[in-house]
């Protein structure tokens, strides 16, 4: 077995048992990765739903799930909601999840129906049952008539917000139908936002307005993504003032011309036998424009075909979509996709990524939306790599960066990087600003480092008499091989009072543990380890050998930082966070 297949058994085995769970559950589980090619779900799926599960079984009412984008969320809800909650008692008989979709695209919703309202089979049982799940469009869950009809029809025990992003500011309608409404009705009903990039709701966490728990998802080793396309040397930076058509005069003297670069990308296409070049316009004019410029030059080697929601446009967004599938996969072709602010979030190319050749995409000024977009949705599970993509490479480098380590938005560092590189927000709601803003300050009342050596002793047992031998026990396990060597994002300590920051839980480049390794008494506790909770020790654990070259620290073992009472002081901050999550009735 690999090394990561081990990681998968060890870590689904730690949560089944943190979780108390029964049998039934293990079963439906084994039967379920055996099965794989039918299920259509995989390890870090089951361990994403139970990370999930023990979040809720610990009683947090604000979830956010956070996974890279096309890494099978879907599948992690609909093992979470049919398998892990009924069978830890949290769904019963006739109670159900409602799952609601933020977007309003219809595909989007249909496609969502066909994969979460699959029946489910329980290997416990011998039986087909019905999902747990109810899927539902944001706009038929706001005139139900009204929300709280809706939870009561279905009897609803938790709610699932697809693509959390979207749709959230404070006069949304999700806003007034949840917050305003269910909760002060409901106060008990839980939440679960989930997307790849939730930065409203993570900020409101971050800035003490919501009580949220992050459950991180687990990224397959199989899994390419943008941090994978960055490390390919396959992701080209927008040149200077970038737009796929450029033009000279003005008015009806105007001269439109190809950009260079799109001429070369759309001569790479030309290399292959068939495949897919997708290139974003800003408008509809500037997109049947540019489609003429194409048509004319080359339209003996492609087509040329435009999608969006205007009528002068080709075709829709998702007929567009089918009628390149069928250029390319039925009749061998090779197409041109002009996009007019579509091809976003929800959006899955499914087999088409294997045949994907380039794409362009010139949106650099917010980071979900230049992430989520045409770079991101040629993430997922494929072998393609002869992709030539051209986009904001520093937009792509932050956003890998945040894929590697969510908490790293809350940098300042980071967020100042960003700001300089011209990109105005991190989603539609939250928007960067310079100007001060009340928080949490968290003082230290006491720093104490402890080798390893002295870890294993008595005295270092000693030292750390505020946790019993069963915590004592799996810290020592954090600096054997077998734990440090694969993939731990998302670890839970499980002792009361206490937090930790794990080494090897980050990359090499942004180890959250070696750069607040000499923090001091003027430290923020709640920064080091983004606790806004009040926590009583937080334990730094540098568990990589000293020879090691990720211990670029030179020392092995854990710092012991004990926290005083919290107060409140001026801060400086960098996002102006308008959405939902801001509202007193949501913390």
């Amino acid at each position: 077995m690999t090394a990561y297949q081990n990681f998968w058994d060890s870590e689904i085995q730690t949560l089944l048992q943190q979780l108390d769970a029964p049998q039934s559950l293990e079963d439906n589980i084994v039967d379920t990765l055996n099965n794989s090619r039918r299920t259509g779900i995989f390890p870090n799926q089951i361990i994403n739903a139970l990370r999930i599960g023990l979040s809720i079984k610990e009683g947090n009412q604000n979830m956010a799930f956070v996974a890279s984008m096309q890494s099978g969320k879907s599948g992690t809800v609909y093992f979470l909601c049919n398998y892990v909650l009924p069978a830890l008692g949290f769904i019963h008989n006739y109670e159900s999840i409602l799952f609601v979709t933020s977007m309003r695209d219809t595909d989007l919703y249909d496609q969502n129906c066909r994969v979460l309202h699959q029946e489910f089979y329980d290997i416990s049982t011998g039986e087909m049952n019905a999902s747990k799940i109810k899927v539902m469009k944001m706009s038929d869950f706001f005139n139900h008539p009204n929300p709280h009809k809706v939870v009561n029809d279905f009897d609803v025990q938790l709610i699932i917000r697809d693509e959390d992003q979207y749709g959230c500011g404070e006069e949304s309608s999700f806003q007034i139908a949840f917050f305003s409404e269910l909760r002060r009705r409901i106060p008990d009903i839980r939440l679960l936002a989930v997307s790849a990039t939730p930065y409203d709701i993570l900020d409101a966490q971050y800035s003490g307005d919501a009580d949220i728990d992050v459950v991180v998802g687990v990224r397959p080793p199989e899994y390419y993504g943008i941090t994978e396309m960055l490390a390919d040397g396959l992701i080209e930076d927008l040149p200077e003032g970038f737009r796929p058509l450029q033009s000279q005069g003005s008015g009806e003297d105007v001269i439109y011309s190809l950009h260079p670069t799109v001429v070369s990308y759309v001569e790479y296409l030309n290399t292959f036998e068939n495949g897919l070049g997708v290139i974003r316009e800003s408008n509809t004019n500037r997109a049947l424009e540019l489609r003429r410029l194409l048509r004319n030059d080359y339209k003996r080697q492609c087509s040329v075909i435009v999608i969006g929601s205007d009528s002068a446009c080709d075709f829709g967004i998702n007929e567009g979509l089918k009628e390149v599938k069928d250029l390319i996969n039925r009749r061998g072709q090779r197409v041109i996709l002009i996009v007019v602010q579509a091809l976003t979030a929800g959006k899955d190319l499914g087999i088409l990524k294997e045949k994907i050749r380039f794409g362009i995409e010139p949106r650099d000024r917010q980071l979900a939306n230049g992430a989520q977009g045409i770079t991101g949705r040629f993430c997922g599970y494929h072998n393609n790599r002869s992709i030539r993509l051209m986009a904001s490479l520093s937009l792509l480098q932050h956003y890998a960066q945040f894929e590697q380590d969510w908490e790293i938005f809350a940098d300042d560092t980071w967020r100042n990087e960003l700001f300089n590189n011209n990109v105005r927000g991190l989603s539609t709601h939250t928007k960067f600003q310079r100007h001060q803003v009340e928080g949490v300050f968290t003082p230290i009342t006491s720093i104490e480092e402890i080798s390893y050596d002295i870890l294993i002793t008595e005295e270092g047992r000693n030292a750390l008499g505020f946790i019993d031998d069963e915590a004592y026990e799996r810290l020592l396990d954090y600096f054997n091989s077998v734990f440090y060597n694969v993939s731990t994002k998302g670890t839970r300590f499980k002792q009361k009072g206490v937090t930790v920051r794990i080494a090897s839980s980050y990359n090499n480049n942004s180890n959250r543990v070696y750069r607040n390794w000499d923090c001091s008494l003027d430290s923020d506790f709640g920064s080091i380890f983004f606790k806004k909770n009040q926590y009583e020790y937080g334990l730094l654990i540098s568990n990589y050998p000293v020879d090691d070259e990720r211990n670029t620290l030179g020392f092995t073992g854990i710092k012991i930082i004990c926290s005083g009472e919290r107060e409140w002081r001026n801060q400086l901050t960098n996002v102006e966070n308008s959405s939902m999550y801001v509202n007193t009735d949501a913390a």
